[in-house]
């Protein structure tokens, strides 16, 4: 599992490698230090969020009590969540366009290589210190993307120099910080092409994670 707190790191296949590079590919059973770095991380905003909503049970307000509970388990996801960096091109019949520039409605390439309409684009802003990585293959094609969105139904964090991923062997991994925005596209089937990668939508998953946590809340 990628460790959020190294510096920007690259492995490359007959490259040397540096320090973080070596404890990247050790720290893929590490997810107890990934989950304390993300709650140190951003433990200010959680509880944030979490005062605004004892302030407004203890007023007794009916309206923002509940709205605030509801958008807790939604905001605790996006931390976790970074999805598709800015200006990452998405396949399309017509050739590829930056995922910015897409909108519900336009037809892209599919998850599984055939046209499929966009049924909602998500669009975030993000932190700079957010980490973002290329993933490189050897027949040349590439994705950027957060280390939770999954590739072919492999999270990003999860991938290793030499691995097979729909039909392409993995040739370089690199982080990046000082994306400003991200993007995520729900389509008519699992999700879209980048460079005739499969990447996963993560918009249910997400969705679906914040639901449990709503219902933990309640419960």
């Amino acid at each position: 599992m990628v460790d959020l707190c190294e510096k920007p790191f690259s492995l490359n296949r007959g490259g040397a490698r540096s320090k973080p590079a070596v404890l990247w590919e050790t720290a893929f059973h590490t997810d107890a230090k990934f989950a304390g770095t993300f709650i140190r991380k951003h433990a200010a905003k959680l509880l944030c969020l979490a005062m605004l909503a004892l302030t407004a049970l203890l007023c007794s307000c009916s309206m923002i009590g509940p709205l605030v509970q509801a958008a807790l388990p939604y905001a605790g996801m996006k931390l976790a969540f970074a999805c598709i960096p800015e200006h990452t091109p998405v396949d399309t019949a017509a050739g590829p366009r930056p995922i910015e520039q897409l909108e519900a409605g336009d037809w892209v390439i599919g998850f599984t290589g055939k046209p499929v309409r966009i049924l909602q684009k998500h669009s975030y802003l993000e932190q700079p210190e957010t980490v973002f990585l290329h993933i490189t293959f050897a027949d040349g094609a590439s994705v950027d993307l957060c280390g939770m969105h999954r590739v072919a139904g492999i999270r990003a964090r999860e991938i290793q120099l030499d691995q097979t991923i729909a039909g392409r062997q993995v040739a370089g991994i690199e982080s990046r910080r000082g994306e400003i925005r991200s993007y995520d596209l729900l389509t008519e089937d699992a999700g879209y092409q980048i460079h005739g990668v499969p990447v996963n939508s993560m918009i249910e998953e997400m969705h679906a994670a914040a639901a449990a946590g709503m219902r933990s809340v309640r419960d």
